[in-house]
């Protein structure tokens, strides 16, 4: 039988000024009764396609059709807290990605189009982008919770250039996942 390998396409988030203000962000919702397992800074990443686990000649596939993307260095506007699923519920608390030139649009519609000749399928929901910070455990105190959410709502923490696509392999273990690039693709090729 062979491996399967647990597989994503993403972008990276990794400027420090947006890290350290995530992390402060993280622990203010900590101090507000959210206990959660948050995103770790070196894991920081705006998916384009979950793909779940594949088998070897699937994944060689992927990153064939990956390879082919084009895209200019870009920019993305990070903030505007938000959580999932709504409402009353706190599941998963993230941070909107504005994408003002659209490029990021652009990449996913280049991969639904690549890997869907293929016969691999898009998430029906569509693609929103947005940077996953924590993932709710529990909650001590609900109303306090969710005020800190609102007062957090509008917060903004920079821009991230984006200078790559990469398609990665998360091994998850009991302390969180392990994440490992498997293609890199660099901008500077027009689409």
């Amino acid at each position: 039988m062979s491996e399967l390998t647990r597989t994503f396409i993403a972008v990276d988030i990794d400027n420090s000024e947006i890290i350290a203000r995530i992390q402060e962000i993280q622990r203010d919702l900590r101090e507000s009764g959210i206990v959660s397992k948050d995103v770790e800074p070196q894991n920081l990443h705006i998916t384009l396609w979950f793909l779940g686990e594949l088998p070897e000649n699937k994944l060689r596939t992927i990153l064939e059709e990956v390879s082919k993307i084009r895209f200019n260095i870009f920019e993305l506007k990070i903030g505007s807290l938000g959580y999932f699923p709504g409402g009353n519920r706190i599941n998963v608390i993230w941070l909107k990605a504005e994408d003002p030139t659209n490029t990021l649009n652009n990449v996913v519609d280049q991969l639904i189009n690549n890997l869907g000749s293929k016969g691999f399928k898009y998430d029906e929901r569509g693609f929103t982008p947005h940077l996953t910070i924590a993932r709710v455990k529990y909650i001590q105190d609900r109303d306090k919770a969710l005020r800190k959410l609102e007062k957090l709502r509008n917060i903004q923490l920079g821009s991230q250039i984006i200078d790559s696509v990469k398609v990665k392999k998360s091994v998850l273990t009991s302390r969180g996942p392990i994440y490992s690039d498997l293609l890199v693709v660099k901008a500077g090729k027009n689409p």
